[in-house]
């Protein structure tokens, strides 16, 4: 065989580490960054759609969904999920921006008592209101654990940085 592929090794644990605020930062900005959530359908057939998508408690995710969303019947019968989340603004060689793919287990909250205040505080940070339909919505959150993190565009050209390692936090069950 020949020589092997190691031009988008990733860092190592220690420098990893380094940039971990500005990881978490990042995937908490509002307005500079495009979120994606990815699921799969009956079918396994994966379906991608744009989100908003909230850090809390360190890296777990969390999505406002509806009880009539597409989403929430995948989520439902298969906790696997990605997400992305792409830098709205090119870095200065060009069109290459700033990204962050996280592979993660799912749990679908619809306990009001547990969505209510969230939709609370979405409210007091982003100041978008609740963002309800109509009365006939039920909100409910997709709570995602990660279990693998690359992000682009931290330490580096082709050298990302890998997470597959969440210190303090539990996988979510059915994972």
């Amino acid at each position: 065989m020949g020589k092997k592929y190691d031009a988008e090794r990733a860092v190592g644990a220690e420098e990893g580490e380094r940039y971990r605020d500005q990881i978490l930062a990042f995937m908490s900005d509002w307005d500079h960054v495009a979120k994606y959530l990815l699921t799969y359908r009956r079918d396994g057939s994966p379906r991608m759609r744009p989100v908003n998508a909230y850090m809390v408690d360190g890296w777990h995710i969390q999505t406002v969904t509806q009880d009539l969303h597409f989403k929430t019947g995948h989520v439902r019968r298969d906790a696997r999920v990605g997400y992305l989340f792409s830098g709205m603004t090119p870095r200065h060689r060009g069109n290459d921006p700033v990204s962050i793919w996280v592979e993660g287990a799912a749990e679908l909250i619809e306990d009001q008592d547990v969505v209510r205040p969230f939709l609370r505080w979405r409210e007091e940070v982003t100041h978008t209101g609740e963002n309800n339909p109509g009365d006939d919505y039920v909100p409910f959150l997709i709570r995602t654990t990660p279990l693998y993190l690359r992000a682009e565009g931290f330490s580096g050209r082709r050298s990302p940085v890998v997470y597959t390692d969440f210190p303090g936090i539990a996988v979510a069950a059915g994972a």
